[in-house]
């Protein structure tokens, strides 16, 4: 049974005589652009998972890479940072982790825009 598009009563589908039905993969819905951009933001990867789900699986393995090495690369900087100590000094010295510590608080802002991209495109 069929629900007509006027919100009739449903009418029962009968199929021509020598057609083939054809199941059809349950529709899983637009994304909200709005809730992967949140997602990508505090999670980065997790965004392209939520777009991804039941469409691409490229686009799965992507986010999770993404999500992965994201946070290995915030733990290792981290920790290179912690276990590089030295004792403050009279001198100013930047550490040249500074750049990467700046790149890992932006990239964030990066990945919530490119998950709201993908998830309004598809």
């Amino acid at each position: 049974m069929v629900a007509g598009r006027t919100g009739g009563p449903a009418t029962p589908v009968t199929p021509s005589p020598g057609s083939r039905w054809v199941p059809q993969a349950p529709s899983t819905g637009s994304r909200s652009p709005g809730g992967a951009a949140v997602l990508n933001f505090f999670f980065p990867g997790l965004g392209y998972i939520y777009t991804a789900l039941g469409r691409d699986t490229g686009q799965i393995i992507f986010g999770a890479l993404v999500f992965v090495f994201y946070f290995i690369g915030f733990e290792v900087g981290y920790l290179i940072d912690i276990l590089t100590y030295v004792s403050p000094t009279t001198s100013v010295n930047v550490s040249p982790y500074a750049a990467l510590i700046l790149l890992a608080f932006l990239l964030p802002f990066a990945f919530a825009y490119d998950g709201y991209r993908r998830a309004k495109l598809s």
